[in-house]
């Protein structure tokens, strides 16, 4: 049984709208990467398929923060079959990320009352996606598309939850751009913040998220 519904995640990806994209092969540093967001203010973690130790890292790192972060939001993103969100659903995943639509994985997710964010570009995804009942969509590569591309896009999709991820530089301005473009939350890749020192990576997401928060 998920930790968090598929409500829950949309309602904390709205009031926590900076959410890091991660990979690492090391556990430990993973573990240090992650402590260091939750610190800065993140409540939700996106951990990559895309390593060979991927599975053994995601599982290590659920089951740290189901120790010391309880409230945080740990996904699987780059998740291409139905197999794989169940595998990583079993080993805790609080929701699924796509590059792509695929409606077995969006049943899978139903099944289980957890959040899918499926990857899309063009209006007729977006509207694909929301039938198939995705809890955020995931407009990726964001920086491809820019934010007047989503300015654009909201005009016909005004309320439907929106994640812009992909390249996106992790500086107020850019992501204040982002925001005011519609982004209802922003994925930033975590090898472009400042992952060498603890601290200073908290500092850097504590300021990133204050202007998303503080942005309409």
């Amino acid at each position: 049984m998920p930790r968090f519904t598929r409500t829950h995640t949309i309602t904390q990806a709205q009031s926590t709208p900076l959410i890091p994209v991660f990979y690492h092969a090391e556990a430990v540093y993973a573990r240090q990467v992650l402590q260091a967001c939750y610190e800065g203010g993140v409540r939700l973690f996106e951990f990559t398929n895309r390593g060979p130790n991927a599975f053994a890292i995601f599982a290590d790192l659920q089951r740290f923060v189901e120790a010391e972060y309880p409230e945080l939001l740990l996904g699987a993103g780059t998740i291409f079959t139905a197999e794989e969100a169940e595998r990583f659903i079993e080993a805790g995943a609080d929701f699924i990320i796509q590059p792509i639509i695929s409606a077995e994985v969006a049943a899978v997710c139903q099944r289980h009352n957890l959040a899918w964010l499926p990857g899309v570009m063009t209006l007729n995804e977006v509207y694909q996606a929301q039938q198939l009942g995705a809890a955020l969509v995931k407009l990726f590569p964001a920086a491809q598309l820019t934010p007047a591309y989503l300015k654009a896009l909201r005009g016909s999709m005004p309320t439907l939850p929106i994640m812009a991820t992909g390249g996106i530089q992790p500086t107020v301005p850019m992501l204040t751009e982002w925001r005011e473009a519609g982004a209802t939350c922003v994925g930033i890749d975590a090898r472009l913040l400042l992952t060498d020192d603890p601290a200073t990576l908290s500092a850097q997401v504590a300021m990133l998220m204050r202007a998303l928060s503080t942005t309409a």
